[in-house]
This record gives C-alpha cells, sequence and structure tokens, in this order.
C-alpha cells in the first residue's frame, strides 16, 4: 500500500488566517503611514499595531470626528467609512453604553492621555457587542494632540 503526505487542512487553514491577519495589518500599516506623512506625527505605528491585538481601527481628529476606519471596522460594526467619515463614535453608542465609561474616555481624552476601557456599543443592524477600547493620543512634530487612534477588539458580552 503506498502512503501519501499527511494533510491537515486545520494547520493549513491556521496558517491561511495567521497569513490573512498580517497581510490585513500591513495593508493598516501603510494607511497609517500616510496619515503620519500627512500630518507629520510623532507616533510609533508598527510598534503600536504589532503590540496589540485589534481588530478595527478609528482614527478621529482632536474633536473626535473620524477620518478614517480600516476594514476590520465594517466587518464589525456594519459601518462603512463613507458612512461614518465626519461623524462622532457616538454613533456606536446607544441605551446600554455606559455614560460612566464615557465620562472616563472624555476626562482621559481631555488630559491627552491613553485610554483603555470597554463598553457596549451597536452595531449598524442595531445589536449590542462589547467593544474593548485602546485610545492613544497623537501628537504631531510640535507636540501638540491632533488626533486619536483607537485599536478595538470584539469581547463577549456578559
Amino acid at each position: 500500500m503506498k502512503r501519501g503526505p499527511l494533510l491537515s487542512w486545520d494547520i493549513y487553514s491556521e496558517y491561511v488566517f495567521n497569513f490573512l491577519k498580517s497581510l490585513k495589518k500591513k495593508k493598516d500599516i501603510e494607511r497609517l503611514v500616510k496619515f503620519q506623512t500627512k500630518f507629520n506625527w510623532d507616533f510609533q505605528i508598527e510598534e503600536t499595531l504589532f503590540k496589540n491585538e485589534y481588530k478595527a481601527i478609528i482614527i478621529t481628529d482632536k474633536n473626535q470626528n473620524i477620518i478614517w476606519v480600516n476594514e476590520g471596522f465594517k466587518d464589525m460594526t456594519g459601518y462603512s467609512l463613507a458612512f461614518v467619515k465626519d461623524k462622532s463614535p457616538k454613533i456606536l453608542q446607544g441605551e446600554k453604553t455606559s455614560r460612566k465609561v464615557l465620562d472616563q474616555i472624555r476626562t482621559q481624552l481631555a488630559t491627552e492621555s491613553f485610554c483603555q476601557t470597554s463598553m457596549v456599543n451597536y452595531r449598524k443592524d442595531g445589536s449590542e457587542y462589547m467593544c474593548e477600547i485602546k485610545i492613544y493620543p497623537v501628537h504631531n512634530s510640535a507636540h501638540q494632540v491632533e488626533h486619536y487612534i483607537a485599536l478595538e477588539n470584539e469581547a463577549l458580552l456578559n
């Protein structure tokens, strides 16, 4: 009996998943580098993205108006960049969004500090999800905060 090589789709599918994930991260980095060049950011893009797990990226200006989101944001929320551009991330909030957490975020942003929290957000279809958020203030070459980068993941609702 002739035997062929061992085939394991589980191992291969994990490889493909990780490969596609790294391509998405590379695409995100390339886009953020363009923003870094355009706005003269003093921010460690690659280091930040590689040391954090995230699905969605949101870039806002200092007034919290969305200027860009990645494809992972659309996958997670159902909202496209065209729909959310120039809107506030408040469009993701709803009845069960914690006012206490929103106050915490507001306080951290007012002091231009890094913020990490989680809260209930809402998708375009109205369904709830628990959103883990890390918000980084992004300084320009004059050391002024002009933008914020939020890295977001979906967590299990309690």
